[in-house]
């Protein structure tokens, strides 16, 4: 994990840390909760997402290696819709509130970007596109009641579907435009992380409303083709993407 991301990602805990730590306080200072969140529940979550792709410069392991070796990287914003259900059971000691729950659903990330390296040297480069659809998540969840509100952070393991293609019409500048071009693509289903903070309200007996902030680092995902003359290539982009999402909960 790069000082970036770990930066990030502290950043993100201590912030739930003090929402927690808010919610505790007035929890002590408050009546017990009327409202039990024990037992098993199932909803349904819209919001949107907005992600980032790091991508590197397609990499060339033959004759061009060494020019390509210390190609750039560049990023750019794969904005998209979010929503799905979920699934999950909770556990209440007091004001305290445990839980594990699964949630599947639509993460529709989608974006592009020139490599600004190229654009600025004066001539066309690779254009890297990113398109997601299927998630899944598996998560535990720690919150504090008081009142009628569970304030809460979740943590744990994301999974995405996603796919990115590379075109560059001038694979060795100035020279080569026009003689050598390359198309190129690369599918997976991701692996990696998740750490959330939200609030839940109950709305009426079994029901309930929620507000979620999240964080998502899905890891890297392969690209690799050939160009034109047959040289191979492959490149990899790091996908991150933050989420808001709104959604109802029913409790059996």
């Amino acid at each position: 994990m790069s000082w970036v991301k770990l930066h990030r990602t502290l950043s993100f805990v201590a912030m739930a840390a003090g929402v927690l730590a808010a919610a505790g306080s007035h929890a002590a200072d408050s009546a017990a909760s009327g409202t039990s969140w024990a037992g098993p529940y199932a909803g349904v979550y819209a919001g949107y997402g907005w992600g980032t792709a790091d991508s590197t410069a397609p990499l060339d392991p033959g004759p061009g290696f060494f020019y390509n070796f210390g190609g750039d990287r560049y990023s750019f914003s794969a904005d998209g819709f979010f929503g799905g259900a979920t699934a999950g059971y909770n556990w209440q000691h007091g004001t305290l509130v445990t839980g594990a729950e699964v949630e599947i659903g639509h993460l529709g990330l989608q974006g592009s970007r020139e490599d600004p390296n190229g654009v600025a040297a004066g001539f066309p480069d690779t254009t890297t596109s990113l398109k997601s659809d299927l998630f899944a998540a598996l998560t535990a969840r720690m919150g504090l009641a008081t009142g009628k509100a569970l304030v809460y952070v979740k943590g744990g393991a994301a999974f995405l579907k996603a796919r990115a293609t590379t075109i560059d019409p001038c694979v060795a500048p100035p020279a080569g435009c026009g003689t050598e071009t390359l198309s190129m693509s690369g599918s997976k289903s991701m692996a990696g992380w998740t750490l959330r903070a939200g609030v839940e309200w109950e709305l009426a007996p079994r029901w309930s409303l929620k507000a979620e902030l999240s964080y998502f680092d899905f890891g890297d995902l392969g690209v690799s083709g050939a160009s034109s003359t047959g040289a191979p290539y492959f490149q990899t982009v790091d996908v991150r993407a933050r989420t808001a999402r709104i959604g109802v909960n029913y409790r059996f």
